[in-house]
């Protein structure tokens, strides 16, 4: 029986749970200014070099404008603010843009300042119920190689409107 197989299964069941009840996941680990952030593998659609952003004429924050990817339309957005740190940033050789699928067919992009190719193996902590507010945000943690890291979940950092901004950003286009 092949490998992987049971490796996609136990991904696609590590991305349906987000409760943190001690299962291996896979991670990319990317860095927003000097600060380094862990993303399941299972939410990355496809990680490649920023192209040419193309700005939108309507700006509602946090979209900055939209890529053509192979003829696909996506939307960039900007999250570096909602997590706390400063907003600018420069594209350079180390920075890449991230691509998720939010629904099916519907993509967001987002671009980090450096990523770390290889897949590295952690475990999300559990969330102690007296820290859990549902109305507030905040950062999972990932255990990968004895360090902790803040688990980034773009669909915690856009709000639901923010969706349907970002669906009509792409039929503009």
């Amino acid at each position: 029986m092949s490998q992987i197989l049971p490796l996609i299964r136990r991904l696609a069941q590590n991305a349906a749970d987000r409760s943190g009840d001690g299962r291996l996941e896979k991670f990319f680990i990317f860095r927003f200014a000097a600060r380094s952030y862990a993303i399941p593998a299972v939410d990355v659609t496809e990680v490649t070099v920023p192209g040419s952003l193309i700005e939108i004429a309507q700006k509602s924050e946090p979209v900055i404008g939209v890529v053509n990817v192979r003829g696909t339309v996506i939307p960039v957005v900007n999250l570096r603010g909602r997590i706390g740190i400063d907003t600018a940033y420069l594209v350079n050789e180390n920075s890449r843009l991230l691509i998720f699928t939010v629904r099916p067919n519907s993509f967001v992009a987002m671009i980090a300042d450096d990523i770390e190719y290889r897949l590295r193996e952690g475990i999300i902590e559990p969330i102690l119920p007296n820290i859990a507010d549902p109305q507030e945000k905040f950062f999972r943690t990932a255990v990968i190689d004895n360090q902790r890291f803040p688990v980034f979940m773009i669909d915690t950092w856009l709000e639901k409107p923010e969706f349907e901004i970002l669906q009509n950003v792409v039929e503009s286009y």
